[in-house]
């Protein structure tokens, strides 16, 4: 039994360990992107309209983008007489006033679970190039100024992301490639950590509701 535990404590470790991964090429007739955990998953290739499996950075598998699944067969519907024979259970309420009273607390929990994740994601690879310009040369000048103060404020993307204005006129050209990724044990982390901070108690009588014409899921005697 203890090699068991070991053996599974072992594998949970591995597997937190790995990293959820986005990837993406863009430009030069490429349209490549990945996601996945660590080097496995599916990896879709929207300019030649194929879709692959990858396991451990290996094609098993190679499918067309947007072939039709097959039909699931439809459930027959159940005869009145069987749906007789279901006990029906007590109808409950839940009062907006109770939903509205923990939604608060559940959007900040929320919100800060997704704000972790964010500091936590560790960009990989970024390189981008984009050639555009606008009808007048105003516009182009804005959209330049906001691209300077863009990388005042990021200076790490500068290096990577450069925009060329187009004087002359409308036009638009670029390419990019990136690979963002984040890790299992910091979304495991960050998401125990989300739960403690929700109103559990609240949520739990919430879900549980109120029997109709009774209080906190007790009949009235």
């Amino acid at each position: 039994m203890l090699y068991i535990i070991l053996i599974l404590f072992v594998i949970t470790g591995a597997f937190l360990l790995l990293n959820f991964r986005i990837r993406f090429q863009i430009g030069h007739g490429r349209r490549l992107l990945f996601v996945g955990l660590g080097r496995s998953g599916p990896q879709f290739d929207y300019a030649a309209g194929v879709g692959r499996i990858k396991l451990c950075g290996l094609n098993i598998r190679t499918f067309a983008l947007g072939e039709k699944a097959e039909a699931v067969p439809k459930k027959k519907p159940p005869k009145p007489r069987d749906l007789a024979k279901k006990k029906k259970k007590p109808s409950r309420k839940r009062s907006l006033r109770d939903m509205a009273g923990v939604l608060p607390a559940v959007l900040k929990a929320v919100w800060l679970w997704f704000i972790s994740l964010l500091k936590a994601v560790a960009i990989e690879e970024l390189e981008g190039e984009i050639e555009a310009g606008f009808d007048s040369p105003d516009l182009t000048g804005t959209a330049f100024g906001y691209y300077q103060a863009a990388i005042a404020a990021v200076p790490g993307v500068a290096s990577r992301v450069r925009f060329t204005p187009d004087w002359t006129g409308p036009s638009f050209a670029g390419s990019a490639r990136g690979s963002v990724a984040l890790p299992l044990y910091k979304i495991a982390g960050r998401t125990i950590q989300m739960i403690f901070r929700l109103p559990l108690r609240d949520l739990i009588k919430l879900a549980i509701g109120k029997k109709r014409g009774g209080q906190d899921g007790k009949q009235r005697s």
